[in-house]
């Protein structure tokens, strides 16, 4: 493991090794670390934690507790060593594959999936990154309903995918009562399209969306 030590964007405080052959942060990480809004009460579930640099974001809001799960030992390991090192304590940390994981049921998920489908011969030869970018072994109706198995009535989910799929993604949630409540786009500043949204949903609320101002992303805060 040949790490090198960094920090989240924007918050220099927070600390976190990185591996380079494994998956580093980057702007989605960014984005969606920003979006979270999570109360002291709450117990928090991280699906796919990789280094851990999420629940990090959530570690600010101080909550009850905080479970990440991989099916990466190598990331389980990296995360543990980030938590050590911002002096976080309540937090479990576990190796398990999200197609079958079910323990408590928490109040807010956080998950920042695979989501490329992609051709063989597009993909990565390294293990890792073939794990946390493609979603061979973890398609998107199995992600819905790891989702649902863990996530309480009124519980909140924070997630981000691919734009292309919004209304796969939608559907999908509908059919498991999980409503969008929240919805951003995030741009590149030198792309026409939103490639990547964020949404707030949340198990068996009442119908109601709103659409909040996009995210741009400049070569700056990248």
């Amino acid at each position: 493991m040949a790490l090198r030590l960094d920090y989240l964007p924007n918050r220099k405080e927070i600390k976190l090794y990185q591996d380079d052959d494994m998956f580093c942060i980057n702007t989605d990480t960014y984005v969606l670390g920003e979006f979270l809004n999570i109360y002291k009460q709450d117990t928090v579930l991280e699906i796919g934690t990789n280094n851990g640099a999420l629940l990090l974001y959530a570690s600010r809001f101080n909550p009850k507790s905080m479970v990440g799960i991989d099916i990466n030992e190598k990331a389980i390991e990296l995360a543990k060593k980030n938590m050590e090192l911002n002096n976080i304590e309540n937090v479990t940390l576990k190796v398990a594959d999200g197609n079958t994981y079910q323990d408590s049921e928490v109040d807010v998920i956080i998950f920042n999936p695979p989501y490329f489908k992609s051709r063989e011969e597009d993909k990565s030869q390294n293990e890792y990154l073939k794990l946390a970018k493609h979603e061979d072994n973890f398609s998107l109706s199995s992600m819905i309903e790891c989702i649902n198995r863990n996530l309480k009535n009124n519980g909140t989910l924070f997630f981000l995918f691919q734009t292309s799929r919004l209304n796969e993604v939608i559907s999908l949630l509908n059919k498991k009562h999980i409503i969008v409540k929240e919805l951003k786009f995030v741009y590149d500043e030198n792309k026409e399209y939103s490639n990547v949204f964020m949404i707030r949903a949340v198990k068996n609320a009442k119908n109601g969306l709103v659409v909040t101002k996009p995210i741009i992303i400049t070569r700056k805060e990248q």
